[in-house]
């Protein structure tokens, strides 16, 4: 079929559309992260807050680890479907089961050790492991809606989706602030009731989402999905460990530690957030160059993605320097006070953070799954070692988190550049005469 001018520059103003509806959700729902943090942190006492700050980490870490490569396997399957004319229903009965297992064990083990995660990580509130627990399951609803959406070409309802989200976060936590509640508790369900909401209010009835048809055979498909899974909660770990260390490494007089590092943490990684933006537009090409065995353009796109990422993390690190003590205070208020040196160090560690990203993608495009977790074991394993430095609990957190990603990266870019050499290499000595598609 012959596509006309006209249908390209549709199909290009949709996909423009699209991108600035997701564009425009992402940055709601990243502004929406820091004023839910700024209200809590006002409206709270210190002790109530340091709590909720550390199952704000926790569930970013463990929820998003283990629930976002659901959303991607979900939207890869739905848009090949799409593509094809097959079916969609098997992939996304796939992902729900896939989610609710591993959401069931998580409420398990939680229920198991609740005491302890409570006493260790709470400071004693056993509420707020079940409330942890129901959060994970409303990122999970959320993830796997917004597969769905992705995947059909739905970005508008996938950006609406996102800012729905962020704006019932920041209005229930002001609400709560200005009403006077000073307890950690109602704030923690906001994280559970907000994405449910947002779910709810913005997708379409399944009917139009799910496509019957032919099944494509997906073999060996668990066993990828659950080791992307693997890969994606061991880099969120290694990303969102700071206030957790703190917490397990306070005495009896740092109990707002955690609470105090959270908010250098969440200015700090500002970066992050704009990253999402690269990984959105410059990323995804990856597997496409490897699909079509176009070696100069992955070594182009791969260039291209780490100089960009490369600059974001240098100058947000010195944008950090230079101003994030202010910026904390002015937040969080006047009682949130950080060492230069430390918020800098955080800001450093989510720079080599974004670039063992990036590696990562490539490597993920390449096929490498298990090089990849191996990557970000190897990373987490230096964040842990490091936590043995004797020095104030907020600079050992920091050197931690700044050892565990400079090591994530020369472990997964060291490997990156080896791999693409080698199959560049191949590629122009022609062996392997078909395309490779990564990850099928």
């Amino acid at each position: 079929m012959t596509v006309t001018e006209d249908e390209g520059t549709a199909s290009r103003t949709r996909g423009a559309s699209g991108l600035l509806s997701v564009a425009a959700g992402l940055a709601v729902y990243g502004l929406a992260t820091y004023g839910f943090l700024a209200a809590a942190g006002r409206g709270l006492p210190a002790e109530e807050f340091t709590p909720l700050s550390v199952m704000w980490t926790v569930l970013n870490a463990a929820g998003i680890g283990l629930f976002v490569p659901f959303e991607q396997e979900l939207s890869r399957r739905t848009a090949i479907a799409r593509a094809t004319g097959t079916a969609n229903r098997a992939a996304a009965a796939h992902a729900l089961r896939g989610a609710g297992v591993l959401l069931a064990a998580v409420a398990v083990a939680a229920a198991a050790f609740s005491r302890p995660i409570a006493q260790h990580l709470f400071a004693g509130r056993t509420s707020l492991v079940a409330l942890l627990v129901a959060a994970m399951a409303g990122m999970a609803m959320s993830y796997v809606a917004r597969g769905l959406l992705s995947g059909n070409g739905r970005f508008g309802r996938y950006g609406a989706q996102l800012a729905v989200d962020g704006v019932l976060r920041v209005a229930a936590a002001g609400t709560l602030a200005a009403v006077g509640v000073r307890g950690s508790a109602l704030y923690a369900l906001v994280l559970f009731l907000s994405p449910v909401v947002a779910v709810l209010l913005t997708t379409p009835a399944p009917r139009r989402l799910l496509t019957a048809g032919p099944v494509v055979p997906r073999a060996g498909a668990t066993a990828a999905l659950a080791t992307l899974v693997a890969a994606s909660a061991l880099s969120q770990t290694l990303a969102n460990a700071g206030p957790v260390i703190v917490q397990l490494l306070a005495g009896p007089g740092e109990s707002t530690a955690a609470g105090l590092f959270t908010a250098a943490l969440v200015i700090a990684r500002v970066p992050l957030f704009a990253f999402a933006a690269v990984q959105a537009v410059l990323l995804p090409g990856l597997a496409g160059f490897v699909g079509t065995r176009d070696a100069t353009g992955l070594r182009a796109r791969g260039r291209l993605v780490a100089v960009w990422t490369g600059s974001l993390g240098a100058v947000g690190t010195v944008a950090v320097w230079l101003l994030g003590p202010w910026l904390v205070r002015l937040l969080f208020g006047p009682t949130f006070t950080t060492g230069r040196g430390v918020i800098t160090a955080i800001a450093a560690s989510g720079a080599a953070f974004m670039l063992a990203q990036v590696a990562a993608q490539v490597l993920l495009a390449l096929g490498d799954e298990r090089v990849v977790v191996l990557g970000w074991g190897v990373g987490l394993v230096a964040l842990v070692a490091t936590c043995a430095w004797q020095a104030p609990i907020d600079q050992r957190a920091a050197a931690a988190l700044v050892v565990g990603a400079v090591v994530a990266l020369l472990a997964l870019g060291g490997v990156a550049v080896l791999r693409v050499r080698r199959w560049a290499g191949n590629v122009g000595s022609g062996l392997g005469s078909g395309p490779v598609v990564a990850h099928e």
